[in-house]
């Protein structure tokens, strides 16, 4: 190798052993054990590298990656999902203070937009914990400021524990969360010792620091996820690569092969013809007929030779034609066989990305996709379409009296009957805590009325029983239809507005566009 090509390799090895140390120490603080090997890592190839130690803490670093199970996009989703139900929750205790609910419904709307990337998410918890104070110093009602470290040191530990408990909503929205989290997680990883920990303390009640440890693991295990995705992408991506360099390289040599063996024909053809020119020489200038036997004893000789060796070569060209043949055939079965777990993968992964997982039901981002598609259809042809929310009454107190384990039986029996009671043209999907959101089409205002009505009495019949104490559940409806000049948020909007009337107005109630009266 030229002095002038190793200086220049020297320095391509030197430039990227630079950015994998800033790239590593730029994700630190995705895990601990990740970030000891990290620093390890870093510590092989700065100064003078040592690709040998080096090249051993990478292998250690692909078998950590390979066991993470949380994605970027899922942790989005995710965090977005969860300010979303904190801002929906601060709404409706502000819903008398014209301003600060505008500032919500906007802070709404832009979560419903796409995020570009993880850090644009602090912007939007800027803005929620922004609103949330501003709330507080309004002194609104539902919302009371935390105690002074005065106050909470004159309380003993379980006095402190249960008054954060009982008053603090801020507390109450955090544990809801972090269970929908806990039993999302707990089915991808029914014997996760540290989830069932935090299951159980959860159930008994956690103080703030508990609280705040447990979210810690929580967004750990987040962001493992979606390293363990981009590690998957990466490999199949590399497999697919590898894969298609094979058979190239296979259809080159076969290729080639084909040309050699094309050649070697055209030569043996010519040997042909030149040994047929001398059997016709042979008689045309033969003077005996022992002489003319003798010459063509010779060509004839030489023709069968020919004809022989030009037999091998299209035995043996043959012959290896089919070994390539049957090397692409396999590396493409094989190639086929990784894109369909890969395709599986990504398939169930965009279901679960859609599913709630507690209720089975869709979710907000699938929602938002079928409201896209019906909003543009009633756009473009006229179609009547109608949104709905429902919301559980008083179903803060189920979870206080009977634990959060009765209050998730209670989400999931609930949507089971709500998605049960509509047609196969409805849609419905959980929108995050104990609300529920309903497109119904093809139908008139005074048809939903009735339907929702139906529902809304049923629900109320339903047995319920917790602890051997019969418990009523009960829900409010909003419904409104899409008039020509509305958006999908202003839409929903309208339909939330007539949900908080219907809970004004004593709950268990419907409010449509017919409800005039109220």
């Amino acid at each position: 190798m030229e002095a002038k090509q190793l200086q220049t390799l020297k320095q391509n090895n030197a430039l990227l052993c630079q950015f994998i140390v800033k790239l590593s120490a730029f994700y630190e603080g995705f895990s601990d054990k990740i970030d000891t090997e990290l620093k390890v890592l870093r510590g092989h190839l700065s100064g003078t590298p040592n690709f040998s130690l080096a090249a051993v803490s990478i292998e250690k670093l692909n078998k950590s990656l390979q066991h993470q199970e949380i994605t970027l996009r899922k942790y989005s989703v995710d965090t977005v999902s969860s300010l979303e139900d904190a801002m929906k929750q601060l709404q409706k205790i502000v819903f008398e203070d014209t301003e600060l609910k505008g500032l919500t419904t906007q802070e709404l709307i832009k979560l419903n937009q796409p995020v570009g990337d993880i850090f644009s998410i602090y912007k939007l918890y800027s803005k929620a914990i922004a609103l949330h104070r501003i709330a507080l110093n309004k002194e609104m009602v539902g919302l009371e400021p935390s105690e002074t470290t005065e106050t909470k040191s004159t309380n003993n530990e379980s006095t402190s524990a249960r008054s954060i408990k009982d008053d603090n909503p801020h507390y109450r929205s955090i544990l809801v969360e972090l269970n929908h989290l806990i039993a999302s997680y707990a089915q991808k990883k029914p014997n996760d010792q540290q989830l069932n920990d935090i299951k159980q303390r959860l159930d008994e009640g956690m103080d703030e620091d508990q609280l705040l440890k447990s979210c810690v693991v929580i967004l750990r295990m987040i962001v493992q996820d979606a390293m363990s995705e981009a590690s998957l992408t990466g490999k199949v991506i590399q497999s697919l690569h590898r894969s298609l360099g094979e058979v190239s390289s296979d259809v080159s040599n076969t290729i080639q092969g084909s040309q050699a063996q094309f050649e070697q024909r055209q030569a043996g053809n010519e040997q042909l013809k030149r040994d047929i020119i001398h059997i016709e020489e042979a008689v045309s200038e033969s003077s005996s007929l022992e002489a003319l036997k003798e010459q063509t004893q010779f060509r004839v000789e030489k023709l069968v030779t020919t004809l022989s060796e030009q037999q091998s070569n299209d035995q043996q060209g043959q012959e290896a034609l089919m070994a390539l043949l049957s090397s692409m055939q396999s590396r493409i079965d094989t190639l086929q066989q990784q894109t369909s777990v890969y395709k599986k993968k990504l398939a169930e992964q965009a279901m679960q990305s859609r599913t709630d997982p507690l209720t089975r039901l869709p979710n907000r981002q699938a929602y938002n996709e079928r409201l896209e598609a019906a909003f543009t259809k009633f756009k473009e042809n006229g179609d009547l379409l109608a949104v709905a929310v429902v919301d559980i009454d008083h179903f803060k107190s189920i979870n206080d009296r009977f634990g959060h384990a009765a209050g998730d039986k209670t989400l999931q029996v609930v949507s089971k009957f709500l998605k049960q009671s509509l047609s196969e043209n409805d849609f419905i999907a959980r929108w995050g805590g104990e609300e529920f959101v309903m497109l119904l089409p093809q139908a008139q205002m005074a048809d939903i009325d009735k339907k929702l009505n139906e529902v809304r009495t049923k629900l109320a019949a339903m047995p319920f029983k917790f602890k051997q104490e019969k418990v009523k559940i009960t829900a409010s409806f909003g419904a409104t239809c899409f008039n020509d000049n509305d958006t999908t948020e202003t839409v929903f909007e309208r339909a939330d507005e007539y949900l908080y009337k219907a809970k004004r107005n004593g709950r268990n109630l419907v409010v449509t566009d017919l409800s005039t009266d109220l």
